[in-house]
């Protein structure tokens, strides 16, 4: 701590910043002794666990509900701002749009939903646009599901909360895939594992400790299903399982052959033979077939 403490008075030094150690707290994980003495030693206070970092709960069960009670305070807050008795429809949607549906991006991004605290956000947003005053309840004209569809479909355009929260988490995923240099990733790979290929973790088994992970690895599937690989090396790409022909799987356009495939999980450049002048795909099975059977499988390469 005292060395930390050096490195935090050098740091003011070069750059000119000051840190404010009044606004700082030490966070005892488990049992830590002469707690105050370290506190004192830097200069700062103590807290304890839950707390929050940059808006991120610590220390609290990150699928509790309270987690999300913030958010909901925020939405309410606004709303009393606006006179709603003055806003007209196409005003409504644009605020809902424009703040209400981004106002939860941040903790969307990192952690999933509960389902009791989507229904609720939602409501908040469905009585804002059909309501008229602020106690009182209106009809809604038209059904939520054909308000949040897309407008080229007759929808409103409205995001759907839920869907949003997926969509923030695959992204993740994504990164991870795309990031290999990046720190963040590094650590990710370092403690879950990676699947062969490097575009995902193993799946994550353990059951404390790891669900932030958990959660957005769960939205890996999300993204597997909408990936198209190209072809480089073929060490990375799953010669039967990966979309890399023509947007599909091999596995799903020849299930009879994927079913007597003697390696399932192979890559390409273990099923590329280079003999010859231009190459030829050859996979393995474990039974010889007819003619009719593979004829598909011929014109389709």
């Amino acid at each position: 701590m005292a060395h930390l403490s050096w490195l935090l008075m050098w740091f003011e030094a070069i750059s000119g910043l000051r840190i404010n150690l009044d606004k700082s707290e030490i966070l005892p994980v488990g049992r830590v002794e002469n707690l105050e003495a370290l506190a004192l030693e830097v200069g700062c206070k103590v807290g304890r666990l839950p707390n929050s970092y940059l808006g991120i709960p610590l220390g609290a069960n990150h699928k509790s509900v309270a987690v999300w009670d913030g958010v909901e305070e925020r939405f309410r807050r606004r709303l009393a701002l606006w006179k709603r008795n003055y806003i007209s429809k196409g005003g409504r949607i644009t605020l809902i749009r424009s703040t209400l549906s981004s106002m939860p991006i941040y903790l969307m991004s990192l952690l999933r939903m509960p389902r009791v605290v989507s229904l609720r956000l939602e409501k908040i947003r469905r009585d804002f646009l059909w309501g008229e005053g602020a106690l009182e309840r209106k009809p809604h004209l038209v059904n939520w599901d054909s308000v949040c569809s897309d407008i080229r479909k007759g929808g409103l355009g409205v995001r759907r909360l839920s869907t949003l929260n997926r969509a923030l988490l695959c992204k993740w995923n994504w990164r991870f895939a795309n990031e290999r240099e990046a720190l963040w990733r590094q650590v990710i790979s370092r403690k879950f594992g990676e699947e062969e290929g490097g575009w995902y973790t193993r799946e994550v088994r353990e059951g404390f400790g790891v669900g932030l992970w958990k959660e957005i690895r769960k939205e890996g599937a999300l993204l597997q299903n909408k990936v198209v690989f190209s072809v480089g090396n073929g060490r990375r790409v799953k010669f039967w399982n990966d979309n890399w022909c023509e947007n599909f799987s091999l596995n799903n356009l020849f299930p009879s052959l994927y079913a007597f495939a003697s390696f399932k999980e192979a890559w390409l450049v273990e099923l590329w033979d280079h003999s010859g002048d231009e190459g030829v795909w050859n996979p393995s099975f474990s039974r010889s077939f007819n003619d009719w059977e593979v004829e598909g499988w011929r014109d389709y390469f």
